[in-house]
């Protein structure tokens, strides 16, 4: 039986409930955990009060708006809380980020774009580092090939059947009208909005909103909704595995369907360059996390050449959707 010392037995059948679908309305939720509705949303209210969930958010396939996605970990020369702040703030509000995080290592934040081509990036990222010269020193820059989203399955005491989301990669873009970015922008800053409040915000009808979320779904540009998670708040340890293959052609197969089984790994992404996977995963306590990193070691050790364990601490900016495109 899985152990979470940082949440309650309600606690946790609640959030197992929102890891499958964040969208899923309290009643619903309160069906299938046996529990009225009104305790539900008290459990709810109090993850957000104790910053266990910092908010809901939308997974938008950005390869289908014909976005890459580029990464870069970077060490941040501490120069005061209040630089550092300034610094993250301003990434934070640069439309082409979509994932800012504080991470241990040799580098300090990591933090992704999304952005039309490499081009782009390129003129983002130096502009940032004209910005904050005497802060920003080394840095890995990353291509991102694609992200697999496993979810949370420790939550569950069972196997837990949360469908797996594969965004990026080499995927067809499609054409989307202004009302409908609209919705993916909203969405995606709150995907528990609901459709009387969209439709409110967007001067449209609440049939027009839920019809054009099931169209976003149907052409799999959303593919789903997720409750953002900090670990540390319910006594997990979050890390990111930095892994280099012995050679990228060895393929991988039985490692990807190790990954996507164990209940430890939340989210893999592919990558090109300075490695070749990163792996997020949340464990109840280091010795937990040690024993997971040696697992993988020992298994692939034919496969991987390297394996480096970081820790992450606090995540500032988590979305899915180009921010840019709905200007």
């Amino acid at each position: 039986m899985v152990k979470n010392r940082g949440l309650t037995n309600t606690e946790r059948l609640v959030m197992g409930r929102l890891e499958m679908d964040a969208r899923t309305s309290l009643s619903r939720i309160g069906k299938s955990v046996r529990k009225s509705q009104q305790i539900v949303s008290y459990t709810v209210n109090s993850l957000v009060e104790k910053e266990i969930i910092r908010g809901f958010y939308t997974i938008v396939d950005y390869s289908r708006m014909d976005m890459l996605n580029f990464r870069v970990h970077f060490r941040a020369k501490y120069l005061g809380d209040r630089n550092f702040s300034e610094l993250i703030d301003y990434l934070v509000s640069e439309k082409h980020t979509s994932w800012i995080a504080t991470r241990g290592g040799g580098h300090d934040v990591v933090c992704s774009f999304l952005t039309p081509n490499p081009s782009k990036f390129n003129k983002i990222w130096k502009g940032i580092i004209e910005k904050f010269p005497e802060q920003i020193q080394k840095y890995v820059i990353l291509t991102t090939i694609v992200n697999i989203d496993y979810g949370r399955k420790y939550l569950f005491n069972d196997n837990p059947k949360i469908p797996q989301k594969i965004y990026g990669g080499d995927k067809e873009p499609v054409e989307i009208d202004e009302t409908d970015m609209r919705i993916l922008k909203d969405l995606s800053e709150n995907a528990r909005m609901n459709s009387v409040e969209l439709a409110n915000k967007l001067s449209i009808t609440p049939k027009t909103v839920i019809g054009r979320i099931k169209k976003l779904i149907k052409e799999e540009i959303i593919l789903g909704f997720r409750p953002s998670v900090l670990a540390r708040n319910m006594n997990h340890v979050s890390s990111l595995f930095l892994i280099k293959y012995h050679n990228v052609s060895l393929g991988g197969d039985e490692f990807i369907t190790y990954i996507s089984k164990h209940p430890s790994i939340v989210r893999a992404v592919k990558t090109i360059g300075e490695w070749d996977m990163e792996l997020q995963v949340e464990s109840e306590n280091v010795a937990e996390l040690r024993n997971v990193e040696m697992e993988i070691r020992e298994k692939f050790a034919t496969l991987i050449k390297d394996l480096y364990s970081v820790p992450l601490y606090m995540t500032y900016k988590k979305t899915f959707f180009p921010g840019f495109l709905a200007d």
